[in-house]
């Protein structure tokens, strides 16, 4: 979740959204989320939300149309680069606790990710896993782990968001890894959270 702010603050922290008018998107996760997360923090009756898609973010802080937008995307999300190559922006940055009570999976955004924002950003997230049935065969789900792996440095050569995904993702998994990916990662010796094991 990015929530981006005009100024040169670098970070921030939730409280500071409020009273601002802030573009959510319409109908995409990160609206809800974002309701989701203003109601928790007490900010529902205090922000005034705009209505329009999230694609108009990035020009509509730069031209004081709004205070804010908040969007979900893996980072470096091309959005958030746009607005801070037009105008100095600022990040919220939540506490543990927080990130405790919205239940979402804590997510840092590395210092030096956007333009103007050298600290790191604690955030959250929404981990995104592939799943195949218990039909797929163990070595095609094997080659299909190995292969990603091996690709990764490449992906991220394409699209940097990809530089994010580390096995330390695999602890967010809420079922058994199939027995051929289990076979890639005992290979490498990665080190497996518990409970992602079938038994």
């Amino acid at each position: 979740m990015h929530f981006v702010m005009a100024g040169d603050d670098g970070t921030t922290t939730i409280d500071s959204l409020e009273e601002k008018h802030i573009l959510i998107g319409r109908g995409t996760f990160s609206a809800g989320e974002a309701a989701r997360y203003f109601e928790l923090f007490d900010l529902k009756d205090t922000v005034r939300l705009a209505d329009a898609s999230i694609t108009n973010g990035a020009e509509a802080l730069r031209n004081g149309q709004i205070d804010a937008y908040v969007t979900a995307s893996s980072f470096p999300t091309p959005n958030v680069m746009e607005t801070a190559s037009l105008v100095p922006i600022t990040l919220v940055s939540f506490t543990d606790e927080q990130i405790a009570l919205t239940g979402a999976v804590r997510q840092i955004i590395p210092g030096g990710t956007y333009p103007g924002i050298a600290d790191s950003v604690t955030t959250t997230s929404l981990p995104v896993m592939a799943y195949a049935t218990e039909k797929m065969d163990d070595e095609t789900a094997y080659l299909l782990t190995k292969g990603f792996w091996e690709q990764k440095a490449n992906l991220a050569e394409q699209s940097a968001w990809w530089e994010g995904v580390s096995p330390d993702d695999l602890a967010h998994l809420s079922t058994p890894l199939h027995p051929g990916a289990l076979r890639y990662y005992d290979e490498t010796g990665i080190e497996l959270p518990e409970g992602i094991r079938q038994e």
